[in-house]
């Protein structure tokens, strides 16, 4: 019987896995927020990396996805439960705002207005 449940477990975690597009896959173009950030979150990429934040009062956590571990997405969500998503984010500014320690203050300099992502609607 362990047997079975274990090879069970095995075939629903491969099945998973498979159904997960490739980063290089995504369509890149969303026509909201929400859409995006499902898309970019479920996706395989060689570079994934979050992180929870307590000692910040206004940023929750923080995650970061990479293709080609060069530049990426990263998601910022806010004690307020707002959302952040940044494209082409080089992988340094992610270590430096992973060990800063005012993650708010590295974000307001180094972030805002420099990294923006884009809707665009399918057509």
């Amino acid at each position: 019987m362990k047997k079975i449940l274990l090879l069970a477990f095995v075939a629903a975690s491969f099945l998973a896995c498979n159904n997960k597009k490739e980063c290089d896959e995504l369509k890149g173009s969303y026509s909201t927020f929400v859409e995006a950030r499902k898309e970019i979150t479920k996706a395989n990429y060689p570079i994934k990396k979050m992180q929870l934040t307590p000692e910040s009062s206004w940023i929750k956590r923080i995650e970061y996805y990479s293709c080609n571990e060069e530049d990426g997405y990263l998601i910022v969500y806010t004690t307020r439960s707002e959302e952040y998503i940044h494209a082409h984010v080089p992988l340094k500014i992610w270590e430096e705002l992973s060990t800063s320690s005012s993650k708010g203050s590295y974000y307001n300099s180094n972030l805002v207005n420099r990294y923006p992502f884009n809707l665009k609607p399918a057509q």
